[in-house]
């Protein structure tokens, strides 16, 4: 993992994992980035119980979608919630949606 401090409009480096049970009740992992998982750990109340419910309602929705599909759908609700918490994405990143737009 680099130690240089995050840059403007950059990402840290890192992945956050999850463990949920899938439909079969096997142990299964969901991995987010891990800027992504920092916010939601700070603003949401059990973030492995919510991924769980996802997968699930995902599940029951498209229960012919593949692993992939269903974790990328997961990865993508979790980024769209994180980003609803921009001064909150500010504090862990030191930039937020704001200022990036402010720079176009």
């Amino acid at each position: 993992m680099n130690n240089h401090p995050i840059e403007f409009g950059e990402f840290p480096e890192g992945k956050t994992n999850y463990q949920i049970l899938n439909e079969l009740g096997e142990k299964t992992t969901i991995t987010l980035e891990k800027w992504v998982a920092d916010i939601l750990q700070v603003e949401l109340n059990d973030v492995h119980s919510r991924i769980q419910v996802l997968y699930n309602k995902i599940n029951e929705q498209h229960p012919n979608v593949g692993r992939k599909i269903k974790g990328n759908m997961i990865r993508e609700a979790a980024v769209r919630k994180a980003n609803e918490y921009q001064e909150t994405k500010k504090k862990i990143l030191g930039w937020n949606d704001d200022e990036l737009f402010m720079a176009l």
